[in-house]
């Protein structure tokens, strides 16, 4: 199953605090974990034929500056581009560091090219998308087949486009098929860090959050919920979510709402796209209460805002999810607002419920719009871990005991006790082990085929 990043047109903040990718973006190559070379906003897309490994030169003859937002006005030249292939390094779920193969062609060893269009050429990093006919199962197979061929065992995290050994990692959207039944053939998420797979790793060139603690920019030790359930659906799944997203902007960060605009800016390059055909899912909430001083009615009013957008764009099949109660997450173990946060959640989640009876009542038979309610499922598991197979729901498995906004850029070591983080419901203080994102997505799978893809 592959898995799929975009990037944004805005240079975005780090999770809890805008200042940690300000910090994130001046750290040293050295003080980076992951593959080297770092991506680099320069010579980002030059192109070879000798291959991807060649390093572009150090300045870029692309016209703009880091995070320029350009608005194009056509798509990319017809282009070829090529494919990395990201696998975890060790089987050890203690261990998520993960790194890349380039692709090779199975039928011959050379570079595997992808062939397509840019969303538009010229353009920095912030702004792009690779459109190919090749379809995301292609993808997968030949990064597969490449990750056997070098004796590698561990599982493929992703596959991505990228130009060269500078290049950010890029979505590789496939186009649809002109003619189309109604079935759903697509998951789409917006969301925060428990839904990123890797916005915020790109944004932050790598480094955040940090490669050696949490897996190829989720905030896990492994894949979250929407990867697990667009393995389980067997659908493609593109990922607008992004670490440190509130439902509308703050400062810099794309809330919910900016990540639908994005979507529809990317969606004018997709021959053929449908919405109607996308099963889409909003999971957002956390950061507005916990992180930026938002009350439940600003939030909630956003959440609606995008709602209403998506469905004015031709969405027919949302999936809404309703917040957690974070307050029973370890990082409150060290705050003073527990009772507050939480009694803010239950008022943001009711507001959630009532914004969604409205825009059915509006949209009628025309609009499947589904609340899932993720506040009772966690509520459950975290008063009864030992149901589900859990032992510990109020300690994280790394050792972190002064948690702030730069915890994710530095490597954490899990606590001596956490020797199988399967048995936590936390992975760090506020993000749930890859096991929980495997267990909630096998309670909403059969909630969305059941409502949503019938």
């Amino acid at each position: 199953m592959p898995y799929f990043r975009i990037p944004f047109s805005h240079r975005v903040a780090a999770v809890s605090a805008v200042a940690a990718l300000g910090t994130a973006l001046t750290l040293p190559v050295a003080q980076a974990a992951g593959p080297a070379p770092l991506p680099t906003p320069t010579g980002d897309m030059s192109l070879s034929p000798a291959g991807p490994d060649i390093v572009p030169p150090a300045a870029s003859s692309a016209p703009g500056t880091p995070g320029t937002t350009q608005r194009a006005s056509r798509r990319g030249s017809d282009t070829y581009t090529y494919l990395r292939c990201w696998y975890r390094i060790d089987a050890d779920p203690l261990k998520p560091a993960s790194t890349y193969e380039w692709a090779r062609n199975p039928a011959g060893g050379d570079w595997y090219r992808v062939s397509g269009y840019w969303w538009a050429d010229g353009i920095r990093q912030w702004k792009n998308m690779f459109y190919s006919t090749t379809s995301q199962d292609a993808l997968a197979d030949v990064c597969r087949k490449t990750l056997a061929a070098k004796g590698i065992k561990t599982d493929l995290v992703q596959a991505v486009a990228a130009n060269n050994a500078l290049s950010f990692n890029y979505t590789v959207w496939t186009i649809d098929a002109a003619q189309q039944d109604a079935r759903v053939n697509k998951l789409i998420v917006f969301g925060d860090s428990l839904s990123d797979t890797q916005n915020m790793f790109n944004a932050s060139q790598w480094k955040l959050p940090n490669g050696t603690s949490w897996q190829a920019g989720r905030f896990s030790n492994g894949p979250v919920w929407a990867e697990y359930l667009a393995n389980t659906l067997r659908l493609p799944f593109y990922n607008w979510a992004i670490g440190g997203a509130a439902t509308d902007q703050y400062l810099v960060v794309p809330g919910l709402v900016q990540q639908i605009d994005s979507w529809r800016e990317y969606m004018d390059r997709a021959p053929d796209y449908r919405p109607a055909n996308t099963l889409f899912a909003v999971f957002a909430g956390g950061n507005d209460l916990v992180n930026y001083g938002r009350s439940p009615e600003q939030a909630a009013n956003a959440v609606r805002d995008s709602l209403e957008r998506l469905a004015a764009a031709g969405a027919t099949r949302i999936m809404l999810v309703t917040l957690p109660d974070v307050s029973r997450a370890p990082v409150f173990a060290t705050r003073t607002d527990t009772a507050s946060v939480a009694a803010q959640v239950k008022d943001y989640n009711q507001r959630l419920a009532d914004a969604a009876a409205a825009l059915r009542a509006r949209y009628g038979a025309t609009l499947r719009l589904e609340v899932f309610d993720a506040y009772a499922l966690f509520d459950d598991l975290l008063s009864h871990p030992a149901q589900y197979g859990f032992d510990d729901a109020k300690r994280a498995c790394l050792d972190i005991p002064k948690p702030s906004s730069l915890t994710y850029l530095s490597a954490q070591t899990p606590r001596a006790d956490c020797r199988d983080p399967a048995r936590f419901v936390f992975w760090d203080t506020l993000h749930p082990t890859t096991r929980t994102h495997a267990w909630l997505a096998e309670r909403i799978a059969p909630f969305v085929r059941a409502r949503l893809l019938n």
